[in-house]
Order: C-alpha cells, then structure tokens, then sequence
C-alpha cells in the first residue's frame, strides 16, 4: 500500500509546535522555565557531541510531571494554536493514507492526528511520568527506518518536509519528494536554499573537517577571556604583574582542563589524576614562557602590560595546543 508521509513542525504546522508548547506551558506553569533553563548546560555539551537531542528532550520535557491533568492542558493548547495548521493540510478531504512523521512528542500531536484521522503516527515517545525520552528521537532515518517497521510492504508515494538536510532520507525515499515553505510546495530536487543556509552548510563543512582543531579554537579562545579578564580583575587590588599573571593562570588552567578534556580532546581515560598532572605540568611550561615573555616586553621593550597580556595570549593558545595534544591528551 502506498503512504504519503509528512513532517510537521514547519511543514503541516506554521512554525515550531514544540516551541509553542514550551512557551504556552511557561505562562500556564511558570515553574517549566527552571526545566528550560537546566538544558543550557545540556545544550552546550551537545554542540560538542557529548549529549544527544534525546537528552536535551529528556532534560526539558521533565515538567510533563508538574502537570495534574495533561489531556486537557494538550486540548487547550490546540485550541489556541491549531490556527497555525496550514491550509493545504486542513482544506485536503482525504486523510486515510496521510502519515505524520516528526521529531515533536507523541503526547501533544495525538490529537491533531486523531481529529484529521491519519493512517499512522510517528513521533517522539516521552514517559509522562518523568519526562525520560522513550527510543530513539523521530528524527532523520530514524523515519524511514520506522516506516518500514510498520508497513514492510507499504511504500512512501509523497513526502513533505520544511527542511531538505533534516529530511532528505525521508524526501529520497518517496516517489516524489517536496518541501514546504510557508503555503508554497516545491519539488525537493529542484529546491535551492538561500544564500544564508548554503554559507552556514558550508562553514559547518569545514567545521567537521577538523573538529578538534576548531573546538580547541572555541575553548582556547574563551580560556584566553577567562585569562585575561582574571588578570585585569587581579590588577584592580595588586600592584605585581607576575603575582596577577600567576593568578589569572591558575583561573585559566582549571577552566582550561575541564573544557579541553570534555570538548576539544573528549578524553575517555579513567587516570584523570595522572592526567590532571599532566595537564597542570604543560601548563606549567607556558606559565614560564608567558612570564619570560612578559617581563621582556614590558621591562624591556616598555610595553603596555595589558597589550603585552593580549599579544602573548597568541603564543600560549598555539603552544597549550601542541602540548596538551603529543603528552596530555594522547590517544593510541
């Protein structure tokens, strides 16, 4: 039997449901923002592959627990937003054969799916009683894949989506494919994003490129900040540029291990002692160089120590970087 599969969020819905939901439960229950805030942290370490969208998922949606009687919070939510289903969606008779497959959670697409009686949901699975994400987020090939879980011997005639990189599996795989842009469909194959996405695919290209390098760069970059606004901090109650640049190292040094061991190096050794000291003699090393350095140009050539801090940063960022990669943070 042949389905026509589509994605929700930006494409049957105008806008993100999960982000509407999210703020209406803010306003309703003022108590999800501390759950929205705790995924920050979350987040972050996501960007850096160390948690996944099932985590972020799991750590957001745990305020589902906070509310007594969900079905009638899901209905009066609909009631307010159901206006954003598109009209393509809501003027089409037929919806026998129609199958929503998104990233959203089940709990609040069931009743849109029930109303316009779809043939199938996919979606999210949340445990209601604690927020924890249920198998795998409905996101990507995970469609395709649960697709055919359910009709091994259906095939996907038409697919819409929004998005072309989130959804080209699942836009591949159908007979015809199409995105969606606000109320206008277009044949996936002859869709072109704007110039805006092309630069951020391809920065993000060259980002995975050298992952390492680029997230040492990101971590680097803010141990500097970390480095330099200490030592500035430090300046305003002593009067010793190397008791300020000793002190505003130890700041770095603990931010800098914690961040390169998490992000840059992902190191998985259990020896974090070993380690550790590993990491703080490196650093030691630099110490020595950034004082010599410092002294030299300011002593010496007369410079500004606040410009000296900034220009010997420079030197400190590439020299941590070939330390802590051939003796730290080695991998076999």
């Amino acid at each position: 039997m042949k389905y026509n599969v589509y994605d929700f969020d930006g494409t049957i819905y105008d806008g993100d449901s999960g982000v509407d939901f999210v703020k209406y439960s803010i306003r309703k229950k003022p108590k999800t923002l501390l759950y929205l805030l705790g995924t920050i942290g979350t987040v972050i370490l996501f960007l850096f592959k160390r948690r996944t969208k099932e985590d972020i998922k799991t750590k957001l949606f745990g305020f589902v627990k906070e509310i007594d009687d969900l079905d009638s919070f899901v209905a009066d939510f609909w009631k307010k937003h159901e206006k954003k289903l598109k009209k393509f969606w809501t003027e089409k008779e037929d919806h026998k054969n129609d199958i929503i497959s998104s990233a959203s959670c089940r709990f609040w697409l069931e009743p849109i799916a029930k109303k316009y009686k779809i043939a199938h949901l996919f979606a999210t699975d949340i445990d209601l009683e604690n927020g924890e994400v249920i198998g795998d987020n409905c996101h990507g090939m995970e469609k395709v894949r649960q697709f055919y879980i359910e009709f091994p011997k259906g095939s996907i005639e038409e697919a819409y989506s929004d998005s072309y990189d989130n959804d080209l599996p699942l836009l591949e795989e159908a007979n015809k494919g199409f995105i969606v842009k606000k109320n206008k469909i277009i044949d996936y194959k002859e869709y072109r994003p704007n110039l805006f996405k092309r630069f951020w695919k391809w920065g993000w290209g060259i980002y995975h490129k050298n992952e390492e390098l680029w997230n040492y760069i990101i971590v680097g970059g803010c141990t500097t900040l970390v480095s330099i606004v200490s030592y500035m901090l430090f300046r305003l109650f002593l009067d010793s540029v190397s008791v300020c640049t000793v002190l505003s190292w130890i700041c770095a040094v603990s931010f800098a291990y914690i961040t390169n061991r998490l992000f840059v190096f992902k190191s998985e050794s259990k020896k974090v002692l070993k380690e550790l000291t590993s990491f703080v003699g490196s650093r030691l090393f630099s110490l020595g160089v950034e004082l010599v350095f410092m002294l030299l140009m300011t002593s010496v050539m007369h410079i500004n120590d606040k410009i000296a801090k900034i220009i010997v940063q420079f030197i400190v960022l590439v020299l941590n970087y070939l330390t802590s990669k051939l003796f730290v943070f080695r991998k076999k």
